[in-house]
């Protein structure tokens, strides 16, 4: 129980931080390393703009700012409701197949591909 609550207030002063920090003009919030050593977009590339426009409404530029972001945050939703769901190899395969997928095809460097990478 007190590992819950521990969890919960984390997760509550994180959120908190990105919603009152925006990270196009944060110096502080940390970029992405991968990113920063490679100059690939990783999966996650995007993810603390994107929750942040998400904590102040605009979806669809949560989405522009990366598009698994929703989903996956869904995914986790139901893997913890439904803990069955969170045992089977299918499941983590499946997952596993489409984050590597996104993370192929946002680095693809002409259109339609070109709009699953953040905008700059």
């Amino acid at each position: 129980m007190i590992a819950i609550a521990a969890i919960a207030a984390i997760a509550a002063v994180a959120l908190l931080t990105v919603f009152r920090c925006d990270p196009q003009h944060s110096a502080w919030l940390p970029k992405c390393l991968f990113h920063e050593a490679t100059g690939l977009f990783c999966p996650g590339c995007g993810n603390t703009r994107a929750l942040h426009a998400l904590l102040h409404g605009h979806i669809l530029m949560s989405l522009r700012y990366n598009l698994l972001l929703i989903p996956a945050m869904l995914t986790v939703l139901l893997l913890v409701l439904l803990i069955g769901l969170a045992t089977k190899p299918s499941n983590a395969w499946s997952i596993a197949v489409v984050v590597i997928a996104f993370a192929i095809l946002r680095n693809l460097p002409w259109p339609p591909f070109t709009l699953l990478a953040p905008p700059a």
